[in-house]
């Protein structure tokens, strides 16, 4: 999934509205790349929060999946919006060109996979804001996650995500990688875009969530069938998720829901809405182990 130089990425924003700021300082990172961003028709519209009505988003999705001139699509931000466009697309008709984004593109992720597309769980480009102007707003990306990203578009080659074990078996997994953020994975529950990953490895993370409401959405999951064959769990930053005056951690709450499924549950991987959010690739094969999750050659 690497990309070529030249290469024209279609920007867009199935979710919340863009900052003009932000949105710049995303699209020359995607320049310094080499790429040419190609921003979508309603990019910088505004309906709500949203970055323009259902019906706009999804024609500016819909386009970015299918332009014959496009090579690759990039959210912009996250927010919440991207489940409402995902039954407007064109599924018959998409090529398998890469897709990056995280959080609310979480939503798009999981329908690629269950199309057989894999996509790039990555920054949004928004979060390529620099650090030294921007270094308290959530998703803001450093150095390393951002060094991470030009090598992956640059060789199609993801580096591990390394992890330590939380709780559950010392044994090696593998299988697919899928998920992302957790509050998403919970919405889609019940609806024709329910994570279905058996056989899978599954990637967590969230963010401003607080443990009893994370513990509410592993809770979904778990019975709605949606760890049902799962052969182990990575778990990302939950950023902002600890409750001042608590007895327990956010991972103590994890690891009471997760232990009883009995497959080996690593933390602490590198990935989610804080300045370390390395790239992974979603709905490939990759390894767990107690050292983390590596992912075969490109």
């Amino acid at each position: 999934m690497k990309l070529l130089p030249g290469a024209r990425i279609a920007i867009v924003a199935p979710g919340g509205a863009t900052s003009a700021l932000r949105l710049e300082a995303g699209l020359d990172f995607v320049r310094a790349l080499g790429c040419e961003p190609v921003e979508a028709p309603h990019l910088r519209a505004r309906h709500l929060y949203h970055a323009g009505t259902v019906a706009q988003r999804t024609e500016d999705l819909a386009w970015a999946l299918t332009a014959p001139d496009i090579d690759a699509v990039w959210f912009a931000r996250g927010g919440y919006g991207t489940a409402q466009t995902l039954a407007g697309l064109p599924w018959q008709r998409l090529d398998g060109r890469p897709v990056l984004g995280f959080s609310d593109a979480t939503a798009l992720l999981v329908a690629l996979e269950q199309h057989g597309i894999p996509s790039i769980h990555a920054p949004v480009l928004q979060g390529m804001t620099p650090l030294d102007r921007e270094p308290l707003l959530s998703g803001t990306v450093g150095a390393r996650s951002r060094e991470q990203l030009r090598r992956l578009l640059a060789t199609g080659a993801a580096n591990p995500l390394p992890g330590r074990l939380l709780c559950g078996p010392e044994i090696s997994a593998q299988g697919r990688v899928l998920g992302g953020n957790l509050t998403v994975l919970a919405t889609l529950c019940g609806t024709p875009w329910q994570l279905r990953a058996q056989g899978a490895i599954l990637l967590l993370e969230d963010v401003g969530e607080a443990p009893y409401r994370i513990e509410r959405l592993l809770c979904q999951l778990r019975d709605s069938g949606c760890f049902s064959g799962v052969v182990g769990i990575g778990l990302g930053e939950f950023t902002d998720c600890e409750a001042p005056g608590l007895d327990h951690t956010t991972q103590d709450m994890l690891r009471e829901v997760l232990e009883p499924l009995g497959i080996p549950v690593l933390a602490d991987l590198p990935f989610g809405h804080g300045a370390r959010n390395d790239p992974w690739p979603h709905g490939v094969p990759a390894q767990l182990d107690g050292g983390g999750l590596t992912f075969p050659a490109a």
